[in-house]
């Protein structure tokens, strides 16, 4: 299954804030994860409840940007969609920038025996 969303998830490091007693999710992250849900639910083609493999390409914003940080809100969505059951059930990513085209492009597989 591909996906392709034309806006990068905030920073890893910007996804949850702390205050009055409990953990929320940051702004940013909500009102991202509600606008990239709206976007991508019609890509959703089947519900992948097994072991998976996730591939990523995405066009760096700026030098400062850590890769490792859009892993994480990614594969969250992918739950949050109905894509696959459970994030817990990843078994590999490859993630790498690129150089051309915009947003994030994710190729969801099931994954093989290794």
């Amino acid at each position: 299954m591909e996906f392709w969303l034309p806006v990068l998830p905030p920073s890893a490091n910007r996804l949850w804030r702390q205050g009055k007693g409990r953990i929320y999710p940051s702004r940013e992250y909500a009102d991202w994860r509600h606008a990239m849900t709206l976007y991508a639910k019609r890509q959703v083609k089947e519900l992948i409840s097994v072991p998976y493999k996730l591939t990523i390409t995405a066009k760096r914003p700026n030098k400062r940007r850590d890769l490792d940080n859009i892993i994480k809100p990614l594969n969250d969505l992918l739950a949050k969609l109905g894509a696959v059951a459970n994030d817990n059930l990843c078994e590999m990513v490859t993630a790498r920038w690129v150089t051309t085209g915009d947003g994030v492009a994710m190729l969801l597989e099931k994954a093989g025996v290794e």
